[in-house]
């Protein structure tokens, strides 16, 4: 009994193998439900995403195409000196030219040097988050950034504040 028992199932395998490798063959899918609705979704959210691509690069074309004609009539008329200086009036002067910033810089774990570099630009106490990147992606300064509060100042040079971040002093 126990041998037909077996065998029966050793046949039952072998059927069933068969089955999937004729029906990977033939294209014919055994499991429908989940695997083919979310292969549906994929393929409508990137036909979804084709075309908003397409939209906006429609938008895009349409803006370059109306900024050009603009900024040739700009450079064809000339105003007379009673609009430019009707216009200097009405423009105001950058209130942080010559003022010096001072905030709080926060540091926490998995920042890398590019995202504080962008952070210092945002607070407006660097003008260049290129130069502070390069900087601090120098070996001596990127293993070594702290965590923390830093009160920075954007009378700092790059260097001064690179070695507050971390913690060193020269």
């Amino acid at each position: 009994m126990k041998k037909s028992s077996l065998r029966a199932f050793g046949i039952s395998c072998f059927l069933i193998g068969l089955v999937i490798t004729f029906s990977e063959t033939l294209n014919i899918p055994l499991l429908t439900s989940s695997e083919t609705n979310a292969k549906e979704q994929y393929t409508t959210k990137i036909s979804q995403l084709e075309k908003q691509l397409k939209e906006a690069n429609e938008q895009i074309s349409k803006l370059e195409k109306n900024e050009q004609p603009s900024e040739e009539l700009v450079t064809e008329e000339t105003p007379s000196n009673e609009e430019t200086k009707a216009t200097e009036e009405k423009v105001p002067e950058p209130s942080s030219t010559n003022q010096e910033v001072t905030d709080t810089l926060y540091i926490y774990s998995g920042l890398t040097p590019a995202q504080v570099a962008q952070k210092l630009k945002d607070m407006e106490i660097i003008k260049n988050s290129v130069e502070m990147e390069l900087f601090l992606a120098q070996p001596e300064y990127a293993t070594t950034i702290q965590k923390g509060q830093f009160e920075l100042s954007s009378s700092m040079t790059t260097e001064e504040i690179a070695n507050i971040i971390t913690g060193k002093s020269r």
